[in-house]
């Protein structure tokens, strides 16, 4: 991806290293967003959850994985002021298939975590940043959608919990591809490392080959 000549001139692009110790966050990849059948907030991810997977195959062995869905009581008492902004969001009502996570994801419920929010991070009002720290995550590897939105908003705050992002740009996606574009533009120059799937992929099977070599030692 092309650097922003003002961002880079202002001393942004500083660089998170790999970790050792990486979690798999994959935000939001539920029907209200991946099925346009169910809600006007959805949109095309085939591609990207196919993408995904081979990421979550990847991370089995290396950390935990860890998906949100965002839902809300009929009466959207627990929604606060975000459905003024975007009334789609009423569309996601806990107990429908809005908010269930989308069928072609290789979730696996022995091992894997699902985190319910009502608000754009994954961190707010959840028990994220406990988790993370438990697994002393030193990189937060993030999927999902939307790009400009939830993956945004999770990625800000997981450098401000002190939890290094990686986002997978194959394995993030938009209704906008505008935005999509933009997002990881910034977020690469001031928050982020932004990877590809394969690069991911890399380090991925790298931490995996160390461990089994620390252990055989």
């Amino acid at each position: 991806m092309a650097k922003d000549s003002a961002n880079a001139q202002s001393g942004f692009y500083g660089t998170f290293p790999p970790g050792r110790s990486p979690v798999l966050l994959v935000v939001d990849f539920q029907c209200g967003f991946t099925d346009t059948d169910v809600s006007p907030l959805a949109s095309d991810c085939g591609a990207v959850i196919r993408a995904t997977n081979r990421l979550i195959s990847a991370m089995r062995g290396a950390g935990p994985v860890i998906f949100t869905v965002v839902g809300y009581e009929p009466n959207m008492a627990d929604s606060g002021i975000w459905p003024q902004k975007c009334a789609s969001l009423k569309t996601l009502i806990r107990g429908t298939k809005a908010v269930e996570l989308d069928p072609r994801l290789e979730y696996d419920p022995s091992f894997d975590a699902i985190l319910n929010k009502q608000q754009a991070s994954a961190f707010f009002g959840t028990p994220l940043a406990g988790i993370l720290a438990a697994n002393r995550c030193d990189m937060l590897v993030i999927a999902g959608c939307t790009t400009s939105g939830c993956v945004r908003a999770s990625a800000v705050d997981a450098v401000q919990y002190g939890f290094p992002p990686f986002v997978v740009r194959d394995c993030v996606a938009d209704r906008s591809p505008a935005q999509h574009e933009s997002n990881l533009i910034d977020l690469e120059s001031k928050y982020a490392e932004v990877l590809d799937l394969e690069n991911t992929l890399e380090i991925l099977t790298s931490i995996k080959a160390g461990r089994a070599q620390a252990t055989k030692g």
